[in-house]
């Protein structure tokens, strides 16, 4: 008859001992029978129990170590969760039995025990046993499965916020802080050297700094995208290396999952940056123009206003001349005398005239060069 289930017994009453044993033998079990709690302890029950033991059965008054403390020692050192224990005792008041249960039990039989109802009880009593073990554990993985959906669902809203809020960094200080913000939702500690200038700019989310770690995430560029050194994983990109200083390296599935994580939280940096370093150049660029647009103003006001001078002192050259000339008319008939007289006046102020009108030139022809300098400098800017 092949083994039904492999039972440690323990029961200190011979004569109920033997025929319990004798008739769960008969029954197809296997049972390995114990007087009291052995000297050698849970090693010695081992030794006595080479094949899985699926029942557990305990009298409560046994010599040495009662049932009770027999139960819990088996429990902490030995027994799987999946394992029962039944009490069989003569003891039938109500605080024995509960005492029975807060020690571990799973059931309990009053003496005399009939041995049909036994062994009908034990397989039934395994089987439920079993059915609770793989309930639990049913109930804990899908727990874990939905602890970590909602899990890698938080870190994944966390990667799709990072994406959007990066868009409003103000500046590069503003950029690294916001990377630190969502590495830090992975539970994790960063460093970020952008390449947006001549010189790197180094950040840490302590805000400290060390020479050492900034020459490492250096070094670590020519290695590739991603490197790892113990605790450290290095991300390297075109604009940017950001160092992870306490990957879970003891826990191979989540370090696994955090390096796909931040590749996808660091993937849309690059293109951030660009745009930063496209609207700063852009922005200096307004700046230069604005600064030669002020120059140029300057320059037309002042033309303006030499213009406008140059104009009065014209008009008022022709306004003396033609004074003089009315003046001299009123005084002498025109002889040849003063006609010569009036000849010079005339001669005077179209001299005037035309030394003021080729300063005017010069000082134009200068204006021009500059303000042509000026616009070269600008369309090539």
């Amino acid at each position: 008859m092949d083994c039904l289930h492999t039972i440690v017994y323990f029961e200190d009453e011979t004569e109920v001992a033997n025929l319990v044993v004798h008739s769960l033998q008969k029954a197809g079990f296997r049972v390995h029978h114990f007087a009291s709690f052995p000297e050698g302890g849970v090693d010695a029950i081992k030794q006595a129990c080479v094949e899985p033991v699926d029942l557990v059965m305990l009298d409560i008054n046994l010599p040495g170590k009662n049932g009770y403390d027999i139960c819990r020692l088996l429990k902490d050192e030995w027994l799987s969760e999946q394992v029962p224990v039944l009490f069989t005792s003569g003891l039938m008041a109500d605080e024995d039995i509960l005492h029975a249960y807060e020690a571990g039990a799973d059931d309990y039989l009053v003496k005399p025990v009939r041995l049909h109802e036994l062994q009908l009880k034990i397989p039934k009593l395994i089987q439920q046993k079993r059915e609770q073990f793989d309930a639990s554990e049913q109930a804990s993985v899908a727990m874990k499965m939905a602890f970590d959906a909602m899990k890698n669902s938080s870190e994944l809203g966390a990667i799709l916020r990072f994406h959007e809020v990066i868009q409003q960094a103000s500046d590069f200080a503003d950029l690294a802080r916001l990377m630190f913000d969502a590495v830090r939702e992975f539970e994790l500690e960063s460093s970020v050297v952008l390449l947006c200038n001549h010189e790197p700019l180094y950040f840490r989310d302590d805000e400290s700094k060390s020479s050492l770690e900034l020459e490492s995430m250096t070094a670590a560029r020519a290695k590739g995208r991603l490197y790892s050194w113990k605790r450290f994983s290095f991300f390297s990109y075109d604009r940017f290396t950001v160092l992870i200083r306490n990957m879970p390296i003891d826990d191979e599935e989540r370090y696994g999952t955090l390096k796909d994580q931040i590749c996808l939280l660091l993937n849309g940096v690059d293109a951030r940056i660009n745009s930063m370093l496209v609207a700063l150049a852009e922005q200096a660029k307004q700046q230069k123009i604005s600064s030669i647009t002020k120059v140029l103003a300057k320059l037309v006001l002042e033309i303006e206003h030499e213009n406008t001078e140059f104009s009065a002192n014209f008009e008022r050259i022709i306004a003396d001349m033609e004074t003089n000339l009315s003046a001299e008319l009123c005084e002498f008939n025109l002889i040849e005398a003063e006609e010569q007289s009036l000849l010079n006046i005339v001669n005077q102020a179209v001299t005037a005239a035309t030394q003021l009108f080729e300063t005017s030139m010069a000082n134009e022809a200068q204006r021009k060069v500059v303000m042509d300098n000026l616009l070269q400098k600008l369309v090539a800017d």
